[in-house]
């Protein structure tokens, strides 16, 4: 059991690291050039998008919801935190967000879905709605949502001022700002769990007169709920990994995608 550990600690170490975001969206030539950058975009409405309600009122089972912290990034920088539950940020935003889509903002469930006007995206800890001039973070903590909200707004003006930063959308240096948080996120967690693990080690290790079977019991206790993390984080990265790469192979939603060029 705990070689099973360690080779799925190192082998999700190995896994998430070439996969951080400039990795990723390292993949942004894609955006840039074969869909999403000022000269690449074509100029259409994308043809097969999922089907939304954004034009029609919520259905009444989510008329009413809990009102939730915002905390909305512009591209011009600035910034307005704010409450709102998620059926009536419309009256901001100027799109109403589907049943569907609230239901996505609801779970847990990693998505990153190309709308009429605008991307949902739920990377664990970031989740919001991406427009072409702002985007906005939602969460039930108030000042985790401004953690996020803070860490984007630092990360994208970082992105901004990289070389040829200019020949990206705003829209793209968001989202290649949010899944740069969201793997640095994952690793953190995965470096959480790697020291968890060393400890465990060197208890069931430990030869010494002081170590008791029963503290061995115990250090042995812990292998499982670790390896359900390990498991767990994983899972969420390899998700992240593939609902960018769904978007990116899809010609319509890359185009979708295109918000600036869209208006």
């Amino acid at each position: 059991p705990m070689g099973a550990i360690l080779q799925l600690a190192l082998a999700s170490l190995l896994w998430l690291q070439p996969r951080a975001p400039h990795h990723l969206l390292g993949r942004a030539p894609l955006l840039s050039g074969a869909g999403c950058g000022v000269a690449g975009c074509r100029r259409r409405t994308p043809t097969a998008l999922a089907p939304t309600l954004s034009l029609a009122a919520p259905s009444s089972s989510f008329a009413a919801g809990p009102e939730l912290s915002v905390f909305e990034l512009c591209a011009d920088g600035r910034v307005t935190p704010y409450q709102s539950t998620l059926t009536s940020m419309h009256t901001r935003l100027g799109v109403r967000l589907s049943a569907r889509d609230v239901r996505l903002l609801r779970s847990s469930t990693p998505v990153l879905a190309v709308r009429p006007g605008f991307v949902l995206f739920d990377l664990g800890e970031a989740k919001g709605v991406l427009l072409h001039d702002r985007v906005v973070m939602v969460g039930s903590d108030r000042q985790k949502v401004r953690t996020i909200g803070e860490e984007v707004q630092h990360r994208l003006d970082a992105l901004s001022r990289a070389d040829g930063a200019e020949e990206y959308p705003f829209e793209v240096r968001v989202l290649e700002a949010v899944y740069e948080l969201s793997f640095t996120l994952l690793e953190q967690s995965l470096q959480r769990l790697t020291g968890l693990i060393n400890d465990l080690l060197t208890a069931l290790t430990d030869s010494s007169p002081a170590q008791s079977d029963s503290r061995r019991g115990a250090a042995l206790g812990q292998l499982l709920p670790l390896q359900i993390s390990l498991n767990d984080l994983r899972t969420r990265a390899r998700r992240l990994t593939e609902i960018l790469q769904e978007v990116l192979e899809n010609e319509d939603e890359l185009a979708g995608m295109c918000l600036s060029l869209l208006e």
